[in-house]
């Protein structure tokens, strides 16, 4: 199928940078994980509350990442470049479930092949190297599962409300809310405001499945957050609130709110480097041009909601939509609230911008072209082939940086290794994402120790062959250590 091989490309592509540049020894959260999870597997096992730990109320319980995370030990030696390709087959699955029912849609209308190029654009624009952290740093690959899950429950809602499948829903809305935590709440509110707005264009023709499948949804999120105040994390129910959240951004003022929104937009198709790459001159006037041009696209999204008879692919395209929105208020809310409204470029975020854009694609994947305008067309086909065009030169920057990160992944390794050799001496440099070395002294040596004696991460032979990266477990030079090791 002509869509699939084009759409391989970007997927390829993705899988080349991970097998580059992804990390794969222990960094930032990974460390809490080792100490609070991984620690009771190796010393008496886990239990169901272990799956859903979490440090406080508004952190996020990932039983779905543990559950791989005791896999990778067990399997790859806690590798984790083999979470980074999860991450990206998630991704991949993903986009398969998009392909189905954009493919079936356009053949059940049967009008030509006109979906196959806004699918080739969301496949580029879902796996876009725009910025190489989404791939580099394992814990946000995984990340694709939000969107995994949310297409999942937006293809059964359809099917509930279009023919009635029920037990699907069932299934697949508690197995999101058990598993995603505040995420599923996210994906339960973008698909009940997609089927109220599916409703409201059919004039109520439909409310009693509608009602029904927004109740099924409804009461599955409910139980997860029953369960989780009385049983999983009965100690955080009543953790304290901190400073209000939108009292702190009205403080930001209107105008760099704005400015704000408009980077997000921008960041949806490129990152900040990419253009000061190229054009270091005219960067933040191309930037602020590029949000403009998806504030556009958005606000068409909109408009050809509004106008088209849906069909599934444009159903799951609104949700997609609306979980983007939904993400990016939680990360404004709960981080730009405390850090400032540069905390968005932060790269972690890129996937979930990206949401949007793969949204407009799914959107013009599902509509019927042949009833379109001439002009409309013009400017939707060239503004898909600009979004499919520009992935070469996004791409070409983010491997260029590929060697610094692989040199960052290789200093950290070094310096876990020597940590290794006597967990009680003290580093000369310790990389920022080795947040062990901040640690107490107490929680350092028993998470190192514990690594060392499994053999795992760094510690594992079979895994440091397996990069070629054996010259990292020599003998601690003259300059790497303040303390010098015990006798």
């Amino acid at each position: 199928m002509v869509v699939i091989v084009m759409a391989s490309a970007a997927f390829i592509n993705a899988a080349m940078y991970i097998s580059y540049a992804s990390i794969p020894f222990v960094t930032s959260d990974g460390w809490y994980f080792i100490d609070a999870f991984l620690q009771k597997h190796y010393h008496g096992g886990v239990t169901l509350q272990d799956l859903y730990i979490k440090r406080s109320a508004d952190d996020h319980a990932q039983p779905i990442q543990k559950l791989l995370l005791l896999w990778n030990a067990e399997s790859f030696d806690l590798d984790f470049v083999i979470e980074s390709y999860m991450g990206l087959a998630i991704a991949a699955a993903a986009w398969v479930l998009m392909l189905h029912a954009a493919r079936c849609d356009n053949h059940d209308r049967d009008r030509g092949a006109w979906w196959i190029l806004p699918m080739t654009a969301s496949a580029a624009s879902f796996v876009s190297l725009s910025g190489g952290m989404v791939f580099n740093w394992s814990l946000v690959t995984l990340g694709y599962l939000g969107p995994l899950a949310l297409i999942g429950m937006a293809m059964a809602s359809w099917h509930a409300v279009r023919h009635g499948r029920w037990l699907t829903l069932w299934l697949v809305a508690a197995a999101v809310a058990f598993t995603l935590d505040s995420a599923a709440l996210i994906c339960a509110i973008s698909i009940a405001l997609a089927l109220l707005i599916l409703e409201a264009k059919q004039r109520g023709a439909g409310w009693r499945r509608t009602a029904a499948v927004v109740a099924v949804v409804a009461v599955s999120v409910v139980a997860y957050g029953l369960t989780s105040r009385f049983y999983l994390h009965p100690h955080l129910a009543d953790a304290a609130a901190g400073p209000s959240a939108l009292s702190a951004l009205r403080g930001l003022g209107a105008e760099r709110l704005q400015q704000m929104v408009l980077s997000i937009a921008a960041l949806s198709i490129s990152d900040r480097p990419a253009l000061q790459f190229y054009v270091p001159a005219k960067a933040e006037l191309l930037h602020r041009a590029a949000g403009l041009a998806v504030v556009a696209a958005h606000a068409w999204f909109w408009w050809r909601a509004w106008r088209d008879a849906w069909n599934r692919t444009q159903f799951i395209a609104v949700t997609l939509m609306l979980f983007c929105y939904g993400a990016v208020a939680g990360i404004v809310i709960g981080r730009v609230s405390m850090f400032g409204p540069d905390y968005v470029f932060q790269q972690r975020y890129l996937m979930l911008y990206q949401l949007g854009t793969v949204a407009v694609t799914l959107m013009a994947a599902g509509a019927d072209w042949s009833a379109w305008r001439w002009p409309q067309r013009t400017l939707v086909g060239l503004g898909l082939l600009a979004l499919v065009a520009i992935q070469w030169p996004l791409s070409k920057v983010t491997w260029a940086d590929a060697v610094y990160v692989q040199n960052y992944g290789n200093n950290l390794g070094r310096e876990m290794i020597l940590l290794g050799k006597d967990p009680t001496v003290r580093l000369a440099s310790c990389a920022p994402t080795l947040v062990i070395c901040q640690a107490d002294r107490d929680e350092q040596v028993r998470s190192i120790s514990l690594l060392r004696d499994h053999q795992l991460n760094a510690f594992s032979t079979r895994m440091l062959e397996r990069y070629s990266m054996e010259s990292l477990d020599a003998e601690a030079g003259p300059v790497e250590l303040v303390d010098a090791p015990a006798p």
